[in-house]
């Protein structure tokens, strides 16, 4: 194999798409040139002028991932039978003897940058990703899959740390099973990401989310639209925002959550009342809630109507501040209704006097 050079397409080690001879009409296929550049010069960054820049097989980043696109850049999937991922980052590894997974190009400050990936409903997932530390991916729209928008932890080993910002993942039709964010790792990040038309909005076993929010327009799977469902008990929400979806926040089995500043709205021109009373909403739902975990501090239900708040009374849960609309009595109206705050105040009252008996 050609030993990898730098290119001498632009300055600053960056290639140029299409000074590397890839086309973006939406209709050539760029596989021959994509592996070109992953064959030659992977190790510099690649940057995508304004164009539609079609390929019909997955696009595999191996050690490195360096992808900057123009605003109104695109890379397309005209895959002829659908693929498993459409884009991936895959650092190398080896096993050892004793079967301790060492790694050999583990993906670093990698990411892509601006731009859409558009599977075209041709892939089941736009982004799989595994092997990589400290790689950001940020300003992306990511649209029409069939599965999931983004996948984290596609491996059995260890994956090291994500950073996602600004992210829309949406597609035009919402499609049982499918996921907008499945973060099955522990120490991702998401920040500002939206997700539009998916049965699940975001999947995760312990990331950190802030200012993510999740909406359906198209109602055919409106039984099961789900803000988020949570199997770890690390998971960390600030900010969230979810609206016109039947569940907010599923926790499995030993599942725990801390939830700040959520606010829950319902619009009315999409999750209309017809809908409510069909498929009544249920902002936390507990599958065994003597071991799944809520705190939530700074709660605010904008819309009242037909909603339960908890499916099941969650003794390990702890509700502060919890904002409901003028003339609402939570306690009477909401199912499992539960607020904490007299009794944290109380309990801290008395740590208090009991410190001050100890000081006397």
């Amino acid at each position: 194999m050609e030993e990898k050079k730098t290119c001498e397409f632009v300055g600053m080690n960056w290639i140029n798409a299409v000074e590397l001879g890839m086309v973006g009409d939406g209709v050539t296929p760029n596989d021959e040139k994509f592996a070109e550049y992953i064959e030659k010069y992977s190790d510099n960054p690649i940057y995508f002028p304004a164009g539609v820049y079609a390929f019909e097989k997955t696009l595999n980043f191996p050690d490195s991932m360096y992808v900057r696109m123009d605003p109104k850049a695109e890379l397309k999937c005209i895959a002829k039978e659908p693929l498993e991922f459409f884009i991936t980052l895959r650092g190398q590894f080896a096993e050892t003897e004793n079967h301790w997974v060492h790694f050999l190009g583990y993906a670093h400050q990698a990411g892509i940058e601006g731009g859409t990936i558009n599977c075209d409903y041709n892939a089941k997932c736009a982004l799989g990703l595994f092997q990589g530390m400290q790689s950001m991916f940020r300003d992306l729209k990511i649209m029409n899959v069939l599965e999931k928008g983004v996948q984290t932890l596609i491996s059995a080993t260890h994956d090291g740390c994500y950073h996602f910002e600004n992210l829309y993942v949406y597609n035009t039709k919402c499609l049982p099973g499918s996921y907008g964010v499945y973060d099955n790792h522990v120490d991702d990040h998401f920040m500002y990401v939206t997700v539009v038309n998916f049965e699940t909005c975001y999947y995760t076993n312990g990331g950190r989310f802030v200012e993510c929010s999740g909406w359906n327009i198209d109602m055919s799977c409106v039984e099961n639209m789900t803000f988020a469902e949570i199997r770890g008990d690390q998971s960390i929400w600030i900010g969230p925002s979810v609206d016109t979806m039947r569940y907010g926040f599923k926790l499995h089995e030993w599942a725990g959550t801390s939830i700040s500043d959520l606010v829950y709205i319902t619009n009315r021109g999409f999750y209309n009342n017809d809908l409510q009373k069909k498929y009544p909403r249920t902002l936390f739902v507990a599958e065994k809630p003597e071991t799944a975990r809520f705190v939530v501090s700074g709660c605010q239900i904008r819309w009242e109507n037909d909603l339960d708040f908890s499916n099941e009374p969650l003794p390990a849960s702890t509700f502060l501040n919890v904002r409901i609309p003028g003339g609402c009595d939570g306690k009477k109206q909401f199912k499992h209704f539960r607020d904490d705050s007299e009794f944290l105040r109380m309990k801290a009252l008395e740590a208090l006097a009991a410190e001050q008996a100890n000081e006397d």
